[in-house]
């Protein structure tokens, strides 16, 4: 009974009985960090690729089209990106715990599965609400010269940093927008574009619409990744 109590006392020394050592939190916060700042290369390389491939496969193709549209909904086919980010942070996760450490892996995995979804989410608002901050107007203003400026230009949509270390950044005093493929967010209920706005973005054309002949038009331009025409 003695030597079992001895036990149970050496067993509460350990991180089960008083939390995690202050080594850990620190090793897991930096390689959360670590793979947050991974998804970086992934977003660019990915996001250019697309372009690259011009059609070819089905996650060229889904971003490629969203460039005809140029705007953001809710698609269930969406969920399978999703499904597969998360599963290879899993793996990526599994795979480093069993080289380095279980709080390593777990954390640099969590890291860049987050990174993802943190692109996704502002991917996504850039598209449907105007900014609330300057990193945000940065953003939106990046992003949307990517789509009805130069396509080929400004793949990393969170951060520039590789399109500068790659010499795709391009940031003009105004983007361009086609009337007809216009944020909602940069007019006014009139349909003015919003004096906020004015600095960073010009409407062209004066079609509010598309019909089928022209979706064809810029079907083809998006898959040759060429901006869509004013009309």
């Amino acid at each position: 009974m003695r030597a079992h109590l001895q036990k149970k006392k050496r067993e509460c020394h350990s991180r089960l009985c008083y939390g995690p050592s202050m080594e850990s939190i620190l090793i897991g916060v930096a390689a959360f960090a670590g793979g947050a700042l991974l998804w970086l290369p992934f977003e660019y390389g990915l996001h250019l690729s697309f372009h690259v491939l011009k059609g070819k496969g089905f996650a060229s193709r889904a971003h490629l089209d969203h460039h005809v549209h140029a705007s953001w909904h809710f698609d269930p086919i969406i969920t399978l990106a999703w499904l597969g980010v998360v599963l290879f942070g899993i793996g990526f996760s599994f795979a480093l715990a069993a080289i380095t450490s279980t709080v390593f892996g777990i954390a640099f995995g969590a890291g860049w599965t987050v990174g993802y979804f943190f692109y996704e989410w502002h991917h996504r608002q850039s598209h449907l609400r105007g900014p609330r901050n300057r990193w945000e107007a940065w953003l939106r203003k990046n992003h949307f010269q990517h789509h009805f400026g130069h396509p080929m230009k400004n793949q990393g949509v969170t951060a520039s940093i590789f399109d500068r270390l790659f010499g795709s950044y391009d940031m003009p005093e105004k983007v361009k927008v086609p009337r007809r493929l216009a944020m909602p967010w940069l007019f006014d209920s009139e349909g003015n574009l919003l004096a906020e706005y004015q600095d960073d973005y010009e409407i062209v054309g004066t079609s509010t619409s598309t019909d089928e002949r022209q979706r064809q038009i810029d079907k083809a331009r998006a898959y040759a990744s060429r901006t869509p025409e004013p009309v």
